[in-house]
């Protein structure tokens, strides 16, 4: 029986919570399931295959710390239904999770829990062409988290429409920040969304500017120079950062007048000021303004 959707998953030091998510998972009917063992130092691969030969599992070896990017892109090329669906190693699906979902799937949409949580803020679903089409995870961001904001963004670019699922059609493994950030360099998610945020404005803002997003390398250079100004003021005890980033120079031709051309050479950057104002008490989750598919499965 053909998937209709790629349940995609992965696992860098989570076997524990991957031993209570994944039986869930690999029950769906309609589905199938993708786990990337994303160099596990648990042995994630081997305990897969010997438990759940049915699960796709891709291993990647030789990597340094945890990209979660790269890795849910990993896991959404080997997948092969329609739909991709990302669910990390602590999110527990329901029994009744696909027959739930499956029936409401249309393209043009995407579809994450509503009301969200910290720990189901990434399980999203969208259609392959759609992820593709927006090349999938931007693998800019390192450390814990941002990158399920960006794939958000992405698809709201490009007129996807947003669709809720009943958040009770999960549940979660409970741990700690030291969990989420155990192989990443900042181990604060305070600060690392900090600098998450601003990338991602920055991204947006070239892509206005330029009416396509900056390329990889271009990508990375920026997350790296807002990440060093961040940090650098962070460490500082300074509240307020100045970010000045450099695009790339453009020549500008004039029309051709008597046989000759006027060439100009165009330098441009933009600048961000952030101001650490500080915390306070939250109403709760932000929630998304989504839609939600009715009880039975249809958006």
């Amino acid at each position: 029986m053909t998937a209709t959707l790629s349940l995609i998953t992965t696992c860098k030091g989570r076997l524990d919570h991957l031993r209570q998510s994944l039986p869930r998972m690999a029950a769906q009917p309609g589905t199938e399931t993708v786990v990337v063992d994303y160099d596990c130092p648990d042995g994630t691969g081997e305990w897969v295959a010997r438990h759940y030969p049915q699960v796709r599992l891709v291993q990647v070896k030789g990597v340094d710390g945890f990209n979660a990017s790269h890795a849910r892109n990993i896991g959404a090329r080997a997948a092969t239904a329609p739909w991709l669906g990302f669910f990390d190693a602590d999110v527990l699906l329901a029994e009744r999770f696909s027959a739930s979902v499956l029936p409401a799937l249309r393209t043009g949409n995407y579809y994450r829990a509503s009301p969200v949580t910290l720990q189901t803020w990434g399980s999203i679903i969208c259609h392959r062409d759609d992820f593709f089409r927006i090349n999938g995870y931007d693998e800019a961001y390192v450390g814990w988290g941002g990158e399920d904001d960006d794939l958000l963004a992405m698809l709201a670019l490009h007129r996807i429409t947003g669709y809720g699922y009943p958040a009770t059609l999960l549940d979660e493994v409970d741990h700690g920040d030291e969990r989420r950030t155990q192989f990443a360099a900042v181990k604060s998610r305070w600060l690392q969304s900090r600098i998450n945020q601003v990338y991602l404005h920055a991204k947006l803002d070239l892509i206005r500017l330029h009416g396509i997003p900056p390329t990889v390398q271009e990508s990375r250079l920026i997350f790296a120079e807002i990440e060093r100004m961040v940090l650098q003021t962070n460490a500082a005890g300074n509240t307020d950062c100045a970010i000045n980033l450099s695009l790339p120079e453009q020549m500008l031709g004039s029309p051709p007048q008597e046989g000759m051309i006027e060439l100009n050479k165009l330098s441009r950057s933009m600048s961000y000021k952030l101001s650490f104002i500080g915390t306070r008490p939250s109403p709760g989750v932000p929630q998304p303004n989504l839609p939600m598919i009715d009880s039975g499965g249809k958006a």
